[in-house]
């Protein structure tokens, strides 16, 4: 059954069996940075307390397996990754046919190794985690609410890892677990979420980049690029693609009778690019596009705000340490924003409209292992201070925005054509 169990997994992460903890055993550019991919199971024990119904009551003991994406940089020492749920485990039922939903919901963690990460031993780590948590509570004498909410955590852990594969066992430490909520739409109470969580999974570590290393080293990379610059430069189109989430740091508040609704948090979407890389100076010049639908409901009240947004955006790359090359830049976007009030599904008064060209910055990296690279992984963030828009409870309301995208993939489309052309000269040279 063992045999098994590994077969199916082998399966779902599969990539080559090639030991990908390359970085153990001698530290190059090319060795810097890896990825992986994996599952775990987040337990969240029965504890907390919630006031609904008239009643204080305890949260339900849940389950959530996760997808697990991440990174490893600076040879085995810091890992960024993201955890994605993909179903809850448990029951939902408390006092007096009332409901329950909590969700630890996606976050983005950073964990610190101070021993690198070695194959056949044990690491211990610890780290910082941002959540977005969600909380719902529904009555069939007074209908649901629902809040999304971000959090930070402290985390602890220890890693092993064998060959290609890495087993994980976390603890999350949720500091500040007092919170208000309304239990009806005008009775707000303090309640206290669960404080500790607890993760086991396992981590397939994936090496894109070694195999250019030997390249490097006898000397082709720099034939290949010679080869190009004979006739033509670099330079190249750009296609990306990546998850994104999109933080309001700002977001409408609410008063009189809609007071009990909460404050927007976020959402999560696809954000597509394309762009123009120029080589010898290190910029990129690009449009990218995003939108996404936020939600605040409480009770039979409801508010919805949508946003569409196309930035132009130039970065220039300052630094090369390894491979890991961030930038920074500048980001102007074009907005159309509309936000709507619905009491028991009637919409209250007009839909408000707002069209805006919001200023911003861009900063992050990219892990690039080599000069001639054909596609990347880049880590995007954008911040948006000081936007205003046209609010359905009329007058106007700041929802400044900060956007994160772990992991982006972008395509070279130019340059891998203009290499492909050139190795085929080259031949085996």
């Amino acid at each position: 059954m063992k045999q098994i169990g590994l077969a199916v997994i082998l399966c779902i992460l599969g990539v080559n069996n090639a030991n990908s903890q390359v970085y153990s055993e001698k530290k190059t550019k090319h060795r810097f940075a890896q990825s992986y991919i994996g599952l775990n199971t987040q337990y969240i024990p029965g504890s907390g307390q919630v006031y609904f119904g008239g009643e204080a009551q305890s949260f339900n003991p849940m389950l959530i397996p996760r997808l697990n994406l991440g990174g490893l940089h600076f040879w085995g020492h810091l890992d960024f990754n993201m955890n994605i749920p993909l179903t809850r485990i448990g029951s939902e039922d408390l006092k007096n046919g009332n409901q329950i939903y909590f969700n630890s919901g996606a976050d983005l963690s950073a964990r610190y190794y101070p021993w690198a990460l070695k194959n056949g031993a044990i690491r211990p780590f610890t780290g910082v985690s941002f959540n977005t948590m969600s909380l719902g509570l529904e009555s069939e004498q007074i209908g649901e609410r629902f809040e999304g909410f971000i959090a930070y955590s402290l985390l602890g852990g220890i890693s092993y890892s064998f060959q290609n594969w890495q087993i994980n066992a976390e603890i999350m430490f949720l500091p500040n677990e007092t919170r208000p909520f309304y239990s009806d739409r005008d009775l707000q109470e303090n309640i206290s979420l669960p404080n500790s969580y607890f993760s086991l999974g396992i981590a397939r570590l994936i090496d894109f980049t070694l195999p250019e290393e030997e390249h490097l080293s006898s000397g082709r990379t720099e034939k290949l690029k010679n080869a190009v610059l004979k006739n033509k430069s670099l330079n190249s189109l750009s296609i990306g693609f990546a998850a994104n989430g999109s933080y309001s740091l700002r977001s409408p508040s609410f008063k009189g009778e809609w007071k009990s609704l909460p404050e927007h948090k976020g959402s999560f979407n696809w954000e597509y690019s394309i762009g123009y890389l120029l080589d010898k100076p290190d910029l990129h010049f690009g449009l990218t596009y995003r939108n996404y639908q936020s939600t605040s409901y409480s009770y039979g009240l409801e508010h919805v705000i949508r946003r569409e947004a196309l930035s132009l955006e130039a970065f220039k790359f300052i630094w090369d340490y390894n491979g890991f090359v961030p930038f920074v830049g500048f980001s102007l976007s074009a907005e159309r924003w509309a936000a709507g009030l619905f009491k028991d599904d009637i919409l209250q008064g007009n839909v408000a409209q707002s069209e805006l060209i919001s200023p911003g910055i861009i900063f992050g990296w990219d892990i690039r292992p080599s000069a001639i690279d054909t596609w990347v992984l880049r880590t995007n963030l954008r911040y948006y201070p000081q936007q205003e828009i046209n609010d359905a409870l009329g007058g106007k309301s700041r929802i400044d925005q900060f956007e994160f995208n772990f992991i982006q993939f972008v395509f070279y489309p130019n340059r891998w054509w203009k290499l492909k052309t050139a190795k085929k000269r080259l031949g085996n040279a």
